[in-house]
């Protein structure tokens, strides 16, 4: 949601000032969007740095007079905090909500969304209180506030109360309970808001494991539940999406039990096909206001990379040697870009200088950590007094340093802070010049949601997008119609059965699942597949069939709400000192084979620790359909697509298989108390030692969705379901700081098995042949189709709504299934989350996009820019850039919609 204060509606103005009177906290003249341009402009003259610059052209301000339906209080109490008169799109979108309809108001940063999500509620409030009906008065309605983090709840609740505080002293409004309910809130404060609170803030954690399953003790405010808002829509999508699309049904179908039918209001930044996005997250049909009217001037957008240096590191020691003897030598060193995070660096403290105050947003908790600690250090070095006034803003502070922060940031105490996407989200901070955004940052949308921070309430801003060292990047800073082109298309399918099953259990929990409730509703909720996973979840012991429908078998031990991570995962290991028992930090289950294997070497913020033990996780591989032969059968034709084979729960067998009823997947896997408490045990150490673990990963085919054959039939593009299995096989010891290798050491870790969703393609032999012709031999295959799989991970995210580290993938010279040159990219969540398929039907147009970036790149044989992983498993080997250029041009001409 976005701000009251600051810019909600047109004639808001600011109202804090900086207090501190010492030197650093002396005024400095802001500048104006054009000195921080031309700022920009000197500093990128000299070398290659700044690649493009292009001005974001404003927008009218356009407003409109209050619905006569508002009650008069709630337009005073807005014209109190500066709200003289409303915009465009937050009167279209009242007048929806007062309709009855659901709504998505998906416009910008800094566009007042705010106001169509207070107003209804505080208007039923009003006329409840105003009503002589005693009905009204002790069954006032109610409205729930979700939000994705705790930091913007209390940001909105904070805003609200001072909406509240602004309305005459005999106004009912002054009679309006506002509370924040979640897991810091005090257990005195959620009694008195379940028996007393009109809105309560809260987030998707919160309901799915404490209010809806003691949906009970909530009653009074959930039967009198009119309106739901859910903010920042946008940041749900893929696996984590559909997981928070289930709660909200759950939500839903809780209050239509209890007699309440609440209108949705989902608050967006601008995202494609708002209607669309809004009924996948609740099933139901709504309306989308998408035509802004909040004023905006024109915002320049610099696109920039890493100035060069010498790589030090690469340098000929036989020539610096003699060089430093005396004798005449030239001493060459190849040249580096640095970090996107080093030169994000820079350019903050040279604004901080120029008077800014600004926002450098980066992908990573160390990293926020790392861009504030160096903005700090420059600044020191040059003596300037605003070195104090740098900070890092991240998950994992305690609340009140969170909101000390805020508050610093919001009065000008601070000049700027290096933080992850958490003050992306909606958080009212005003009066910024700037902004710098250290790599992409996923989507379009998140974007320009970090760009929107800058230039608030009409002003002028000004940011920088610097790339990172990878393809993803490389190819959209030197394409920037890419980056202007329509946001994203959330995926948010809320079938997945991997998803679906574990919030079944939960609903069944709460209120048997049933097909005739409601004139269905828990088919129009949960999919007409519902029945069919519900009477397996009851064959494998979780619920109970019964006539009137399947309930929860409540003599299990676990709770259902605690069969499912609403984020995707399989829960986060802990990373403990052995000394003192404190907890370091933690690490995905995901990634932490890889990591914190015993006898690893870990860095943590600049601390090396030795990891003493580590009990890995152990996986079970499902179970797999029967099938004969030793490849999956297919449907092939020249150009066309083949329809699914199978149906999404492997109930049936594909042709050619086997007769026999497969033995079905158990879409759960509840987490042992054992996982849930997993632990590293660490160290700290000095030692110029470093770990690289390398791992084995398979992909083994289970069912063919869709397929599609060149009409020259040399090359198969396939999406399907496979299985990916993964293991970390040894490590190599290294030593700093040349990485040099030492020897390399075998581990003995278990099997994790993935089953999800993949796309990929094969060469045919022909194909092979023409290839040879074209300079890629047998020996150089390997390295072909590793470098064109990594390209691939990197620049599908363009295509889908997600990030690298959502794929990834497998390139082999000959496949155990296909028996042919197989390269693959998975979704990397179990069931899939659509970000394959994705990659299925826009396959010609990503060919094409890596065959661009490989070409654009200069470097000889690869590099981060475009071929070398980051994620890769088997250290970036072996890779041919060459062969990679060759292979997607070929493929560019034979992929489904080439």
């Amino acid at each position: 949601m976005n701000e009251v204060p600051a810019s909600g509606i047109a004639g808001q103005s600011d109202g804090e000032t900086p207090a501190r009177a010492d030197a650093s906290f002396a005024p400095i003249p802001s500048p104006n969007a054009g000195d921080l341009a031309r700022l920009l402009m000197d500093i990128g003259a000299g070398d290659d740095r700044l690649i493009d610059m292009h001005v974001i052209e404003g927008r009218a301000e356009r407003t409109a007079e209050w619905p006569t339906w508002v009650a008069l209080d709630v337009v005073e109490a807005w014209k109190a905090r500066g709200a003289l008169r409303p915009w465009s799109h937050q009167v279209e979108a009242l007048d929806a909500i007062a309709s009855g309809n659901d709504v998505v108001l998906a416009t910008g940063t800094g566009s007042g969304k705010s106001a169509p999500a207070w107003t209804p509620i505080l208007s039923d409030l009003v006329n409840a209180e105003d009503s002589g009906r005693i009905s009204q008065i002790r069954r006032r309605p109610t409205c729930l506030y979700i939000s994705p983090t705790k930091a913007l709840a209390a940001d909105q609740m904070a805003h609200l109360c001072a909406l509240l505080s602004a309305a005459p002293s005999d106004s009912a409004l002054r009679q309006v309970h506002a509370v924040t309910a979640d897991g810091d809130t005090p257990r005195e404060t959620k009694d008195w808001a379940r028996a007393n609170a009109d809105i309560i803030a809260t987030n998707p954690d919160y309901l799915h494991y404490v209010m809806l399953p003691g949906h009970e003790r909530w009653t009074r405010f959930l039967a009198s539940l009119k309106y739901i808002v859910i903010d920042e829509l946008h940041h749900w999508r893929g696996v984590v999406g559909a997981h928070i699309s289930l709660v909200i049904r759950r939500l839903l179908r809780i209050a239509h039990r209890l007699g309440a039918d609440p209108i949705m209001i989902m608050l967006s930044a601008t995202i494609r096909d708002p209607e669309a996005v809004g009924e996948a997250m609740t099933s139901r049909p709504c309306i989308g206001v998408t035509n802004d009217g909040s004023p905006a001037s024109d915002h320049q957008l610099f696109l920039w990379q890493g100035r060069l240096v010498p790589d030090e590191a690469e340098m000929d020691m036989s020539a610096f040697l003699k060089a430093v003897a005396g004798e005449e030598t030239v001493v060459e060193a190849p040249m580096r870009r640095v970090s996107a995070q080093t030169e994000a660096a820079s350019l903050t403290a040279a604004m901080i200088e120029k008077g800014a105050n600004l926002l450098t947003f980066v992908r990573s908790r160390a990293g926020a950590e790392s861009v504030a600690a160096q903005v700090r250090d420059q600044l020191s070095s040059r003596g300037s007094p605003l070195a104090g006034r740098v900070a890092a803003y991240r998950g994992g502070f305690l609340p009140e340093e969170r909101r000390a922060l805020e508050s610093a940031l919001r009065s000008g105490r601070l000049r700027a802070v290096a933080t992850t996407s958490a003050l992306e989200l909606g958080l009212d901070i005003s009066g910024l010049n700037a902004t710098v955004t250290a790599g992409w940052p996923g989507t379009r949308a998140s974007l320009w949601q970090q760009i929107g921070r800058a230039g608030r309430a009409g002003a002028g801003g000004v940011s920088v997008l610097v790339a990172s060292d990878n393809p993803m990047d490389e190819y959209l800073v030197h394409h920037p119609d890419q980056i202007f082109a329509p946001v994203e298309a959330n995926v948010i399918d809320a079938t997945n059965p991997w998803v679906l099953a574990p919030h079944l259990c939960a609903a069944a929990s709460e209120i048997p699942l049933s097909l005739e409730r409601t004139d269905g509703e828990d088919l129009a909720l949960f999919g007409a597949s519902f029945p069919r996973l519900a009477r397996q979840l009851a064959d494998e012991g979780y619920l109970r069939e019964r006539p009137a429908g399947w309930y929860w078998d409540a003599t299990r031990q676990e709770r259902a709400a605690d069969l499912t991570d609403l984020r995707g995962g399989s829960g986060d290991v802990q990373i403990v000192d052995a000394r003192t028992g404190a907890v370091i930090g933690t690490m995905d289950a995901g990634s932490a084979d890889a990591h914190l294997f015993a006898d690893a070497i870990y860095v943590h913020q600049g601390r090396t620790y030795h990891i003493v033990e580590y009990s890995p996780m152990m996986s079970a591989a499902p179970a797999k359909e029967a099938r004969s032969g030793g490849g999956v059968p297919r449907e092939r034709s020249a150009g066309t697509l083949a329809q699914p084979a199978s149906d999404s729960f492997g109930g049936q067998p594909d042709a050619g298989t086997s007769s026999a009823r497969p033995r079905p997947i158990s879409y759960i896997a509840p987490p042992t108390p054992e996982e849930k408490q997993r632990i590293a045990l660490v160290e700290e150490v000095r030692t110029p030692l470093r770990t690289r673990a390398k791992q084995h990963v398979s992909v083994s085919i289970t069912s063919i969705d869709d397929t599609w054959t060149s009409d020259d039939g040399l090359v198969t593009w396939s999406f399907g379901s496979v299985d990916v299995s993964t293991r970390v096989t040894d490590y190599d010891l290294l030593r700093l700081p040349r990485l040099e290798f030492i020897r390399n050491i075998e581990l003995h870790l278990p099997t994790h098995t993935l089953p999800t969703k993949a796309v990929w393609y094969e060469l045919s032999p022909a194909a092979q042949v023409q290839l040879r012709g074209l300079g890629i031999g047998n020996e150089d295959l390997s390295g072909t189709l590793h470098a064109a799989e990594h390209t691939s991970i990197g620049l599908l995210p363009l295509l889908a709504t997600c990030d690298r580290w959502d794929l990834g993938g497998l390139s082999t010279a000959e496949h155990d299934d296909t028996g042919l040159p197989t390269v693959f990219v998975h979704d990397a969540f179990r069931g899939g989350a659509g970000y394959a398929s994705a990659g299925f039907e826009n396959a010609g147009e990503w060919m094409r996009m890596v065959l661009s970036t490989l070409e654009s790149c200069d470097c000889e044989d690869g590099c981060p820019r475009c071929v070398q992983s980051p994620k890769c498993g088997n250290g970036n080997e072996p890779l041919s850039k060459a062969g990679a250029i060759v292979l997607t041009r070929f493929l560019a001409e034979r992929a489904p919609g080439a």
